[in-house]
């Protein structure tokens, strides 16, 4: 059910009712137009900044059920409003400029948007709790007992942790192939030219992300985790070098994700993830973002020398959260998108999954969609995040400088407000799904660790971007090849088995 404690239920209405009150009046004024639409803004943020911390209180009444929402929420906030709060609270005098609009009526809406889509995913939350209530309830006591009574899941366990080892190789190898390129040719040229990899390289290094989920949704012992874990940090660790940071901070809110939910199964007198553990695992993440942004200036040939800490990490919010711009663009091109297959933008990873996979070459003798930024590509094809950047600058496109996409831009575009609405409310239902994910069988905790990997990234990624990963035919089918060769040796097993009579094998 909703959640509406006594205790908690004044500051509830009261954040939640500023909130929209907030964001009632921005509308009011932008009514007026012309000057009225710089209060507007104003208005706007403030009813984003009431609804935050109406979302944060929510999720501090019950944190450790609630982290599917949470990780959610500072996704959606540094990648598509870092550099606004960035803007508001430095520059406010040219925010304009430092947030690329073209004037304060397409700030104003682009606010507005955000503040729709971040509400109908609280609301869809929330009310989610009708659907997931008693599933969550006996996470604890049906969790474990599903794995642990499964006689498959040891063998799978083995057989997954076995193809992790093997299949690192491959990754490390596309990884190291893919980062000396970087090194050679610049991080931009990554974007125009692809690194090379022999397709039987980057084929076999697809099973490395499901292994590894595979694993952890056998739900391990902490010893048997070690060595998978170590070789996953040291993965993510290279991942850096190639000069993109999504890999490891998205695989990073997967992993606290399953550690939160995997804590939740054990009493209490025997969880790990204390008060102390946070206080000290946040610490270290403020010293990664420190780090994550100095990458970012080696990338970009910048001097680090003389920016202090804080100046740093503010410096990576206003860099991550260069999303906005996708939306503020979306705003200022709209004429340009609103066609009759506008919606062909919002099903592109639809049709990359079809054409990009052997049963779509084989069936409907397609050619993958190798996605370079080229003119050719940006004109021929219908992906939002090369077509929109490749409108507002194509000089910049072409050099392999990037908008990127997101999913309240693609639906608006494709749908209006009743798609950023629909979409919103599903990832609503989604992330509350998430908060029992640990009841589920063994498949459906591998699947959804590589979901929420994807959905998380929303903000900055395709709409549908999803789908690709998660019904993955290689994913897919390593699963159900898993699961038939842990069956053939639990049968062989059966068979061998000596009996205590006879010492004759069965």
């Amino acid at each position: 059910m909703m959640q509406f404690q006594r205790k908690h239920l004044l500051w509830d209405a009261l954040l939640t009712g500023s909130s929209l009150a907030a964001l009632i009046a921005a509308a009011f004024l932008a009514f007026f137009g012309g000057e009225w639409y710089a209060a507007a803004s104003n208005a706007a943020l403030a009813g984003i900044s009431l609804l935050n911390a109406a979302m944060l209180f929510y999720e501090l009444t019950d944190l450790r059920r609630r982290i599917p929402l949470l990780l959610f929420q500072a996704s959606f906030n540094l990648l598509l409003l870092g550099r606004v709060y960035v803007a508001w609270l430095q520059d406010y005098d040219i925010r304009l400029g430092r947030l690329e609009a073209d004037a304060f009526d397409s700030l104003y809406w682009s606010l507005q948007i955000l503040a729709i889509s971040l509400f109908c995913v609280y609301l869809a939350y929330r009310a989610g709790g009708f659907v997931f209530r008693r599933r969550e309830l006996s996470v604890a006591v049906e969790g474990a007992k599903r794995i642990r009574d499964n006689p498959a899941v040891p063998v799978i366990r083995q057989l997954s942790r076995w193809v992790l080892y093997v299949s690192s190789l491959a990754s490390f190898f596309s990884l190291a192939n893919t980062a000396l390129f970087v090194l050679r040719n610049g991080y931009l040229t990554s974007f125009t030219e692809t690194a090379g990899v022999p397709s039987v390289v980057s084929r076999f290094a697809l099973f490395f992300t499901p292994a590894f989920t595979v694993f952890l949704a056998t739900m391990p012992s902490a010893k048997q985790m070690r060595l998978p874990m170590c070789v996953y940090g040291v993965y993510l660790l290279a991942s850096v070098f190639t000069g993109r940071r999504n890999m490891i901070v998205t695989s990073l809110m997967m992993l606290a994700l399953y550690l939160v939910l995997r804590d939740n199964l054990l009493p209490k007198e025997k969880r790990v993830l204390t008060k102390r553990v946070v206080l000290i695992v946040c610490l270290l993440g403020l010293g990664g973002v420190y780090l994550l942004q100095i990458v970012a200036y080696l990338r970009s040939g910048m001097s680090a020398g003389g920016s202090s800490f804080l100046s740093t990490i503010v410096s990576f919010i206003d860099s991550q959260g260069a999303s906005f711009r996708v939306i503020v663009k979306t705003f200022d091109n709209l004429d340009f998108f609103r066609a009759k297959d506008a919606w062909r933008y919002f099903l592109f990873p639809l049709e990359m999954f079809v054409t990009n996979n052997s049963i779509g070459q084989t069936v409907f003798h397609t050619d993958p969609i190798i996605s370079l930024q080229t003119a050719e590509f940006a004109e021929n094809t219908y992906s939002y995040s090369h077509a929109l950047t490749y409108l507002v600058d194509p000089t910049k496109y072409l050099r392999g400088e990037g908008f990127g996409t997101s999913y309240v831009a693609e639906a608006y575009v494709a749908f209006g407000t009743a798609g950023v609405v629909a979409v919103s409310l599903f990832l609503g239902l989604a992330f509350r799904w998430f908060s029992s994910m640990a009841s589920r069988s063994w498949p459906a905790i591998a699947l959804g660790l590589i979901a929420f990997k994807s959905l998380v990234y929303l903000p900055r990624n395709y709409a549908l971007g999803w789908i690709t990963d998660v019904f993955n035919v290689t994913y897919l089918c390593f699963i159900v090849g898993l699961y038939l060769a842990a069956q053939l040796f639990l049968t062989l097993g059966t068979h061998l088995r000596k009996t205590p009579d006879s010492g004759v094998e069965t």
